[in-house]
């Protein structure tokens, strides 16, 4: 009954916010991602290692082979929790690691356990803290007894799966090194009889980094970088991985990600992971770590919530309104070259100087088919193509019934449980709402907007290129196919 009225509290709350069929598309779209993944549980079993599997695993032996701390900050955690969360280290077919737990408890009820298994195995390093110091310092005081060469995190409550640190290795060792490592992740009832809800990530993706903390679990850095960071801050706790994550991951050279699932975050009612508004500072918490990061990178932005909890929207400078409301208004009366392409051709365009933009749109026939744009499209669009590293910069475009005509696809991901994005209905947002995240895509969308300084070298000048081709040139001269999904394009 408690859990009916805390649902029907977020539900009315939501309603008066952004309207009651929002709220509908929301609740429709969790049901249908849960019933195609109906069969997660006998899939992620046929994915983990069985017995023999495991056995060789242990027998491997790689070129390179560091030590790997596994940092805890625990608190009263319940026993149970804490012995499977311990067994989960333990167990693990890589074996060269360290179980470092900083425990903030003001009773012995952590140490009596820890001790326990200390005794069987020299792995762990324990440190029971004479008071506690808070999710971050608890952490820093477990980075202080890690001796590794890299560092991973995990909650005194979750569990790493069987293969989780063999699979960190044998990427390690298969990509020539990395300064960090994360994998895919999912959430495990409490008594562990339920896996659910997992997560399938893209490769590394920094502008989606700064839509939400997609890494989280399980994160793997050198400890050498996690040191020169400072660790955590106390000011960010709630989204204290995320600020570590931003400042880890703009010192490495290298971050890899493993496509498998490899840790479970317990779901409980006090955790985010079932109840979001159980804490509600902790999203503000993370609006202030990617705001941090803008600043830090030297890139100017103002950061906002969306309508979804840990979710969020840089608005990055533009120029004053441009105050055209169709296509035909814009091309030829600004400094923007508008171009209809047929997918199945080569792009062919010449500059004549004046234009400073492309505005390339992909429709049936444009002749017929009118076209709309949403409330400051142009601006929006322009604001992201002007970016320095910015190479296209991609709209949400709808056809005349309101669903995607592209997917929405980043590098990476693997999901076993979806078609992709293409076709989605508006309103909806798609696979843990990416249809409405900025990201960088793999592939552009069917409207995209690029600056001609750019185009002009990335684009022989005889000839044609295609889409792809155009994707790649850009990728190749470093530039990076941003997702804005805030300039939203109808057809028909």
């Amino acid at each position: 009954m408690k859990k009916l009225i805390q649902l029907g509290g977020r539900g009315l709350r939501y309603i008066r916010k952004y309207g009651l069929a929002r709220l509908y598309c929301k609740v429709i779209e969790r049901k249908r991602r849960n019933q195609a993944e109906e069969g997660y549980d006998a899939w992620l079993a046929a994915q983990l290692p069985d017995g023999e599997t495991e056995r060789r695993q242990k027998e491997t032996r790689f070129p390179y082979e560091p030590c790997i701390s596994i940092l805890v900050p625990a608190y009263e955690t319940p026993e149970t929790f804490l012995r499977q969360m311990i067994e989960s280290v333990l167990s693990q077919s890589y074996g060269k690691l360290e179980l470092c737990i900083a425990d903030g408890s003001p009773s012995d009820k952590v140490e009596r356990v820890v001790r326990e298994y200390e005794e069987q195995d020299g792995r762990i390093r324990y440190r029971h803290l004479a008071e506690n110091l808070g999710i971050s310092d608890n952490t820093n005081a477990a980075l202080t007894l890690a001796s590794g060469d890299y560092v991973g995190l995990l909650d005194h409550d979750d569990l790493l799966l069987p293969g989780a640190l063999f699979e960190i290795l044998r990427a390690l060792n298969e990509n020539g090194g990395a300064d960090a490592v994360y994998t895919d992740e999912d959430k495990v009832n409490m008594e562990l009889t339920r896996h659910f809800q997992p997560h399938f990530k893209p490769d590394y993706n920094q502008e989606y980094l700064r839509s939400n903390n997609y890494i989280c679990h399980f994160f793997v850095v050198r400890r050498r970088i996690a040191l020169e960071v400072g660790g955590f801050r106390e000011e960010f706790d709630g989204a204290q991985d995320h600020d570590f994550i931003f400042r880890c991951t703009e010192k490495a050279d290298r971050v890899l990600h493993v496509s498998k699932v490899l840790y479970s975050w317990r779901s409980h009612e006090a955790s985010t992971a079932t109840n979001p508004e159980s804490k509600l500072y902790a999203y503000e918490a993370g609006k202030r770590a990617v705001a941090a990061h803008l600043g830090r990178t030297g890139r100017s932005g103002q950061v906002q919530d969306t309508e979804n909890y840990g979710f969020y929207r840089v608005c990055y400078p533009g120029s004053p309104a441009i105050l055209k409301n169709s296509l035909k208004k814009f091309d030829g009366q600004t400094e923007v070259k508008v171009v209809y392409y047929d997918k199945a051709c080569n792009i062919s365009v010449t500059i004549f100087g004046k234009e400073r933009y492309m505005l390339f749109v992909h429709v049936q026939n444009p002749e017929k088919n009118r076209i709309r744009v949403q409330k400051q499209f142009f601006e929006t669009l322009k604001a992201c193509c002007d970016r320095p590293d910015a190479g296209l910069a991609c709209a949400r475009v709808y056809d005349a019934g309101k669903r995607l005509t592209s997917d929405i696809r980043m590098r990476g991901v693997q999901d076993p449980f979806s078609d992709g994005m293409k076709g989605l209905k508006a309103g909806y947002t798609g696979y843990n709402h990416r249809a409405t995240l900025q990201q960088e895509l793999e592939t552009p969308t069917d409207c995209f907007l690029v600056r001609t300084d750019v185009w002009k070298a990335c684009v022989p000048e005889s000839g044609g290129v295609s889409v792809e081709e155009l994707a790649a040139n850009l990728t190749a001269s470093g530039y990076h196919i941003y997702y804005e999904p805030w300039a939203v394009m109808y057809e028909g």
